[in-house]
């Protein structure tokens, strides 16, 4: 198939020899090597001294836009282009006369185009495409509100760059070419009008870019009229192959788009070209782009449960910071969000800034890179206020540390954070990722689907925004559709820790501990610093009854970051294995690091009350253990795992009373919880109350409660060993099949 003549905006052209710079400078700019050239001018990457910078170059040919008539009408195209702020458009950042010639120039943007992927892949799926229309005609649709007509959309003009995002190209020429030849556009794509001797329209572009989704799906145009005339180009017109003959697999929905798109009369064609960007997103069975969303969150937020044995905590306390570290793909800022047309450029100084805060947001799992990642941001924006990205990444900061500590002031700072971000640039999908989080966190989960799904509309391919769904279907229960849309954000970003801890996360939850240990795994190889993802495998192999393994896992963990928690997982999992004086100073070193770890003094008297010799320090820990829990119960009174754990304390220092109240209390909030099952179970045992312990406990193993701990617990062991136990657990296993 022969391509159309094209001139790219940016590194199109990357992957064929560089023809050397035919001038060594233009004005102020050092050319460094021609990457494209056409018929009315050529493209150099240039060096910006001023922004210290690479960008495109584009110098129209001598003679070319000579006139000052000319000029005059290209610079207010560029200036109208510059009010354009749109992820999949190539921003100008400026437009001169130098030594008889004009020029512009853009980001320098290292891709491919459609058409040289076309040529090297072939044909392209129909879902992809159509993906790639949506991008294209939001980009368009914002053109189009700017006032300005594109009038030469075609496979050459989009470029799929590096990190995958599609960018529309090539404005530059629309207003001259239109001057010149009264005839704007590629000859295949030209919509009947223009050979009429129409003038360009919105209708033109549309029609334009329904021929682009055909070739695309098609591999082909639907007629080919280069070298025609305007009449015979008229006439094959009237000839058209239909795309059905081309590519019958093709969805009838999104043929019917295609279809419209490219109506021979402009009167039956979509109106608008977020008309043809609803189509295409119905055709994929997804939302279409809704307007500008409000956002208000309630402030009664729950705080996350905490639990008494380790083994189980690590999901709620330990997977926290793993399960909320989400700033974004880190990869280079070439699109300057959100600024005003008035404004300068920022720095490369800036743009250096930004880039090393996101990176420590991306690392999050070390408490320390949050807090520097905020600076980071905050700086960014008191250099260049109008950073709408870095903006959204900055209330994405602050949602995580509000995650670490509750405080209602930083969840404030988040969304305001956010919605300025929104408010600089609507277009992003970063700050509807966090405010879909912030609607799950709630259990608002309409609200964060329809954030969430917003998100992918603006960037379909964002890992986070799966994650974001992700969240909504954990918030619902979901966990099926969860895994999913975990293992697509795998997909999109493999490289990636977050995702497979996440899904780590997800398969602990279902009971799938091999797979578990899989994900937690592969998300060590890829963040071999990641102290959080070492004390996640540490807690599934401990939970599989590898408890040695576990044990390596937590001392990795410490050896990166020391941590209460890891310590007391660590004390646990001595404890398991029978080494009950390292647990106890385990489970000290926990409390020497945080006083106030109610999880870690109950631990701790554990430990002493298994090793059977300390009776003394073992009730004095879980009076320590009650008293932090019962001022932890003022805050989160309705927490039945709070209260089960608190119950067990009660009856380990001989206050039954308390203790039944609290076992009802929980077991009434949540009968059918297996953590709260087993520790009422566990607690009636201790106050001597076997015919209550034995069902409670029964229930909680044939729900999938960790076999491991209990079979582990000498306090347990007469129990284990009634008849009238392994009778009721295999009645509930029975009922449970």
């Amino acid at each position: 198939m022969d391509e159309e003549p094209t001139l790219p905006l940016a590194g199109a052209q990357a992957n064929r020899p560089e023809a050397p710079p035919i001038a060594s400078a233009w004005g102020d700019f050092k050319l460094l090597a021609r990457v494209g050239f056409g018929g009315f001018g050529e493209v150099y990457r240039a060096w910006d001294p001023h922004l210290q910078r690479e960008v495109a170059l584009k110098l129209l040919l001598p003679g070319a836009a000579s006139g000052q008539a000319e000029y005059e009408s290209m610079l207010a195209e560029a200036r109208a282009l510059a009010l354009v702020r749109h992820p999949n458009v190539v921003p100008v950042y400026g437009i001169d006369r130098h030594d008889g010639r004009v020029g512009f120039w853009t980001d320098f943007v290292r891709g491919k185009t459609l058409a040289e992927l076309l040529r090297v892949q072939g044909r392209f799926g129909f879902h992809e495409a159509a993906l790639i229309g949506l991008d294209v005609t939001r980009a368009l649709s914002a053109v189009h509100r700017a006032g300005i007509l594109h009038r030469d959309i075609k496979a050459e003009n989009v470029m799929r760059e590096e990190g995958g995002r599609i960018l529309l190209m090539d404005f530059g020429l629309s207003a001259l070419e239109h001057g010149q030849t009264n005839m704007a556009g590629t000859p295949n794509y030209m919509a009947p009008e223009i050979f009429k001797g129409g003038q360009a329209t919105v209708a033109t572009d549309i029609y334009a870019a329904g021929v682009l989704l055909y070739y695309l799906v098609a591999g082909d145009y639907p007629v080919r009229l280069s070298g025609l005339s305007a009449m015979e180009s008229l006439a094959r017109l009237a000839k058209r192959r239909p795309l059905m003959d081309l590519r019958p697999d093709v969805p009838e929905a999104l043929m019917r788009t295609i279809g419209t798109a490219m109506e021979l009369d402009p009167a039956k064609r979509y109106e608008s070209a977020g008309e043809l960007a609803a189509a295409l997103a119905d055709s994929l069975g997804v939302s279409p782009p809704p307007e500008a969303i409000s956002i208000s969150i309630p402030e009664d937020l729950r705080a996350r449960k905490r639990v008494k044995m380790l083994a189980i905590v690590a999901v709620v306390s330990g997977l926290t910071a793993a399960f909320f570290a989400w700033p974004g793909s880190v990869q280079r800022v070439s699109h300057w969000f959100g600024k005003p047309a008035t404004a300068t450029a920022p720095s490369a100084n800036t743009y250096d800034q930004y880039q090393k805060a996101q990176d420590l947001l991306l690392h999050s799992y070390k408490n320390a890179n949050i807090a520097d990642a905020v600076k980071g941001f905050q700086a960014v924006l008191q250099a260049d206020p109008a950073f709408a990205l870095a903006e959204a990444r900055l209330g994405a900061a602050y949602f995580l540390q509000y995650r670490n500590s509750h405080d209602p002031k930083l969840l404030d700072m988040a969304k305001d954070a956010t919605n300025r971000a929104i408010d600089l640039d609507p277009n992003l999908a970063p700050p509807y990722i966090t405010l879909s989080r912030m609607a799950a966190m709630q259990s608002q989960t309409p609200l964060a689907m329809q954030l969430a799904h917003k998100a992918l509309d603006l960037d379909p391919r964002s890992p986070e925004a799966y994650g974001a769904l992700a969240d909504v279907y954990e918030a619902e229960g979901k966990t099926g559709d969860a895994v999913s849309s975990l293992q697509k954000a795998i997909d999109l970003a493999p490289d990636d820790w977050r995702w497979p801890v996440r899904l780590g996360n997800d398969e602990f939850r279902s009971g799938n501990l091999k797979d578990a240990i899989v994900q937690f795994q592969r998300g060590v190889d890829l963040a071999p610093d990641n102290a959080v993802a070492y004390f996640d495998l540490g807690i599934a192999n401990m939970d599989s009854g590898r408890i040695d393994e576990a044990g390596k896992d937590f001392e990795r963990s410490l050896r990166i970051e020391p941590d209460s928690d890891t310590y007391s997982a660590l004390g646990t999992a001595l404890m398991l294995d029978g080494k009950y004086e390292e647990a106890v100073a385990m489970d000290k070193k926990s409390i020497q690091l945080n006083p106030d770890n109610y999880v870690a003094w109950g631990n701790l008297g554990d430990a002493y009350r298994w090793s059977g010799s300390h009776p003394q320090d073992a009730s004095q820990a879980f009076r320590r253990a009650i008293e932090l829990e019962e001022a932890a119960r003022v805050k989160n009174g309705q927490d039945p795992v709070l209260l089960a754990a608190l119950a067990n304390h009660y009856a380990s220092v001989g206050n039954s009373g308390q203790s039944v109240i609290l076992i009802r209390q929980a077991l009434a909030i949540a009968p059918l919880d297996p953590e709260v099952q087993f520790q009422a179970g566990d607690a009636y045992e201790i106050l001597g109350r076997r015919s209550d312990a034995i069902p409670l406990i029964a229930k909680a193993l044939a729900q999938g409660y960790d076999d491991n701990v209990f079979q582990r617990n000498p306090q347990l062991a007469t129990l284990r060993a009634d008849s009238a136990f392994a009778s009721a657990l295999a009645n509930e296993r029975a009922r449970k099949k």
